[in-house]
């Protein structure tokens, strides 16, 4: 591990995307120094399969955070790697443990119930709409870097996400869906991802707590002492520049 890290419970982060050129490993990694989680929960499409089929893009960076991953779980740190459907490749290998890295579908830890979301999207299971969608986003997010680079603050494919995601809800209540399960289960937490929609939110008696992503957002959550907490990447430098 690294030094003068903080010890945690555990540190849950979803939808980094890699593969995609929107990524953002380089910030994830310096995240995951500051850490030393008992467990690191993979909420869903770490990797983006979808993208990686059409075309190979992979840094050096993308790497880097595997090779962090992999030391967590040589160091103790329990990792539980839940797919999306854009890593969904692995799951036809079931469920399986490698060392300290386990593969499930879905997780239950304490009263936590812990899904990347997809299985209960409308949308997802017309697979040609969802890998269409895929697709275009990732273009969006190619001219964003080209607007920011002329100076334009605007974000095309946060834009794009966030209407797509809109229309949607009418069709499946997203977050309805996910306390539904959880409920099933008999938790009274869910974590998931999916949406690319950070947020935390007590409804009726359950807490419903979405990872957000390392495309637009750059979030993560920290679960501690009992205590679910959102972080933002772009906050916590500022915060720290500002100490300075």
């Amino acid at each position: 591990m690294e030094k003068n890290t903080i010890k945690i419970e555990a540190l849950f982060i979803s939808d980094v995307h890699l593969g995609s050129k929107g990524s953002n490993p380089k910030e994830l990694l310096t995240v995951l120094k500051k850490y030393e989680p008992q467990y690191l929960f993979l909420v869903g499409d770490i990797i983006d399969g979808w993208l990686l089929k059409r075309r190979i893009y992979w840094t050096q960076s993308n790497t880097n955070l595997i090779r962090k991953i992999l030391s967590y779980s040589k160091s103790g740190t329990k990792v539980i790697y839940i797919p999306g459907n854009h890593d969904e490749f692995l799951r036809e290998y079931g469920e399986i443990t490698f060392g300290n890295i386990e593969f499930h579908d879905e997780y239950v830890y304490k009263d936590i119930y812990i899904t990347h979301g997809d299985l209960y999207d409308g949308v997802v299971k017309l697979k040609w709409l969802g890998i269409i969608g895929s697709v275009g986003y990732d273009m969006a997010i190619v001219f964003d870097r080209f607007l920011k680079k002329l100076g334009y603050k605007m974000s095309l494919s946060k834009y794009l996400k966030d209407k797509v995601k809109g229309a949607v809800k009418f069709i499946t209540s997203f977050e309805d869906q996910i306390m539904y399960q959880g409920k099933k289960r008999n938790c009274k937490n869910v974590v998931c991802g999916h949406i690319h929609f950070p947020v935390i939110k007590e409804v009726d008696d359950m807490t419903y707590i979405n990872c957000g992503d390392w495309i637009e957002n750059n979030t993560y959550v920290i679960y501690n002492n009992n205590k679910f907490t959102l972080h933002e990447y772009k906050k916590e430098i500022n915060n720290s520049d500002s100490d300075i």
